[in-house]
């Protein structure tokens, strides 16, 4: 897959030790990072051997689950790479690390940007990488975006390239991944890819993989009434049990717990789910931990505490599931690219009978087409001015912030009045394109990004609402930054964006997002981040 040597732009051989480092990454990315810790950097004379040592180094720890905090170490190689683009596959791979690290930074977005970039630049026959970029971008769409099944097409194009290789890892991961996708769509091919995924989990003695498609397996039987589904199902749970450290050990738990109890042994039942770990259970969990309850209720005649607990847990379930905004922007998005589809179409059998034309008829259409353009061009020129005029008046609001922040620490009356007239107006500047680009989300992204000329609002602006929202909110995000220490910078900032009201259209913008299921994805991932068992909203109402 990757050469051991290569020139660098000088014409020189890389570094031999990290020639060596790389020659190891693919199977052994423990060693590879042991030998590139015995590596000083400052030792590296050469700037094509620095980005090479900061492109390995990235995908190493990477490799070796250890999460990044920073992407300052990829940028090095992505400023070298992008500079010297004849390395196409180090290109290729500085692309895909470098949107490894904006996932593990909690920026889905930017992560599609540099897969997508590395899908542009990879080369052809290489299909490790064309696979793992398609890898990547399968699991992206499949963990963050409610929308069509796009996932299973990217995830059954990796498995495609890898199956040229044939690299018999990935092929198993992308199996069990296509499988956990057919879970919402089709059970018969869910069931068909998991059972693929495990015989090579088996093989390869990858015990994790194998169980986690085991619960994937149990999951799909789990609620059949066929009680030699049940059976089946108890027998992998308890067969599974014995490796307590397993990150599926609750699961199993519930699992043997909710089948014994289907078959009327509750007593055995209670046993299992009492040894349960104490940590909080997540969401999911803890609707399969309340069905558990119900059954073994059930079983035990005691219909009340069934319906209490049943109802519980299809309450928390409904919660989990997508709101009704999300379905709607699912629709138009998938109306906006069906007309897209129809008109490609459509100019695809018409193009014949436009080459027929006569000259003259050509030449009105495009006197026609430019009269429409100068009209458009004049609209949106009035859109910027009119939008430069509103950034005007923020960004005196903002001086003025700064200058009463740098004279007094208080809240006073006077410097929450500011704060509140500058997210007025940065909220009127949003919604002044929101209104004409509803269906077209992306769109409005990006004519905002260009008429607000940066892609977020600079520090003094967070400084002032972060302050309004511990004024508003009884100091809830001095108090979260103090019970959560390690809380990232722009979750923070969300929280404070979340305290203030502000329209979804106006928390899109400030955080930089291109649509509104950013904004919903990021209030649950930040309520985990928080440890919350409720939602996000429900703990800021505690402090009002």
């Amino acid at each position: 897959m990757l050469q051991l040597v290569v020139g660098c732009a000088n014409k020189h051989e890389y570094d031999m030790r990290l020639a060596a480092a790389d020659s190891v990454m693919g199977k052994a990315p423990n060693d590879a990072l042991e030998l590139l810790a015995a590596i000083k950097p400052n030792q590296l004379r050469r700037d094509c051997d620095l980005a090479y040592y900061a492109l390995l180094m990235t995908q190493a720890r990477y490799r070796c689950y250890i999460r990044a905090t920073s992407d300052s170490l990829i940028n090095v190689a992505l400023d070298y790479y992008e500079r010297h683009n004849e390395e196409v596959e180090k290109l290729t791979r500085t692309y895909i690390y470098k949107g490894a690290v904006m996932e593990e930074l909690g920026e889905p977005e930017q992560a599609i940007v540099y897969y997508k970039r590395a899908a542009a630049v990879v080369a052809p026959k290489d299909y490790f990488n064309l696979g793992y970029i398609n890898l990547r971008l399968g699991n992206i769409n499949r963990d963050h975006i409610v929308a069509d099944s796009s996932d299973i097409r990217l995830l059954k194009q990796s498995l495609y390239y890898f199956k040229q290789l044939p690299d018999s890892f990935y092929i198993m991961s992308c199996e069990s991944a296509i499988g956990s996708s057919y879970i919402r769509y089709d059970k018969d091919s869910a069931l068909r890819y998991l059972e693929q995924s495990n015989h090579l989990a088996r093989q390869l003695h990858e015990h994790d993989i194998e169980q986690m498609n085991l619960r994937y397996i149990a999951d799909l039987k789990l609620f059949n009434k066929n009680d030699d589904d049940i059976e089946y199902v108890k027998n992998i749970a308890l067969s599974q049990l014995n490796n307590r450290t397993s990150a599926e050990f609750n699961h199993f738990l519930m699992i043997a717990a909710f089948t014994l109890a289907k078959q009327n042994k509750p007593d055995s039942a209670t046993y299992y789910l009492n040894q349960l770990n104490e940590k909080p259970l997540s969401d999911g969990l803890r609707v399969l931990y309340d069905r558990c309850q119900a059954e073994i209720a059930r079983s035990r005649g005691d219909i009340s505490a069934y319906q209490f607990y049943y109802e519980q847990s299809d309450m928390l379930a409904d919660s989990l599931s997508t709101n009704d905004m999300q379905r709607q922007l699912r629709d138009a998005e998938a109306k906006y690219d069906n007309e897209t589809l129809k008109n490609d179409v459509l100019r695809y059998k018409t193009k014949w009978q436009i080459s027929l034309l006569s000259t003259a008829l050509a030449l009105c259409l495009l006197a026609i087409a430019v009269m429409i353009a100068s009209r458009k061009l004049a609209q949106r020129r009035s859109q910027l001015k009119a939008s430069e005029d509103i950034i005007v008046r923020l960004q005196d609001d903002r001086a003025h912030l700064m200058t009463q922040l740098a004279h007094n620490e208080a809240m006073s009356e006077d410097l929450k009045a500011t704060i509140h007239h500058q997210i007025d107006t940065f909220t009127q500047l949003v919604e002044m394109h929101w209104k004409q680009f509803t269906q077209h989300p992306k769109k409005f992204g990006e004519l905002f990004k260009k008429a607000y000329s940066m892609k977020h609002p600079d520090k003094s602006f967070w400084a002032g609402l972060n302050a309004y929202a511990d004024s508003t909110c009884s100091g809830i995000i001095s108090k979260t930054m103090e019970a959560h220490d390690t809380l990232a910078e722009d979750d923070v900032r969300f929280l404070a964006l979340c305290c203030c009201d502000l329209p979804t259209t106006v928390v899109m913008a400030c955080m930089g997002y291109n649509d509104v299921h950013s904004v919903y994805n990021k209030k649950r991932r930040v309520a985990q981040e928080l440890g919350l068992t409720c939602k996000l909203e429900d703990y800021i109402a505690q402090f009002r």
